[in-house]
């Protein structure tokens, strides 16, 4: 079993340089379904889909049509093909590693 070391937190990845602010994600099943990153008034990140603010989890329901089966951040990746989950692990590692 892997070791979670943090919970999923799009704002701290955005401030730490791993996503931006207007990147784009993609729904891993189905590209065109995507979302945008975007900062709210109280200066956290969530994503857009039209005009709508999401959570990365309820975005993740909506293009599932369910509860995601597993973290909801494995369901979307960058235009690079790197899911949220590899990017929020990747930084996890580097601060673990050594």
């Amino acid at each position: 079993m892997s070791k979670k070391k943090g919970k999923f937190d799009l704002t701290h990845l955005v401030s730490a340089g791993y996503l931006k602010d207007g990147q784009k994600l993609l729904f891993v099943s189905d590209p065109s379904k995507f979302c945008v990153v975007t900062k709210q008034p109280n200066n956290e990140y969530k994503v857009t889909v039209g005009k709508e603010t999401l959570t990365v989890h309820s975005f993740a329901q909506r293009c599932l049509g369910q509860e995601p089966p597993d973290h909801a951040a494995k369901w979307f990746r960058t235009e690079q093909g790197k899911t949220l989950f590899d990017i929020w692990h990747a930084e996890d590692a580097e601060k673990y590693a050594a």
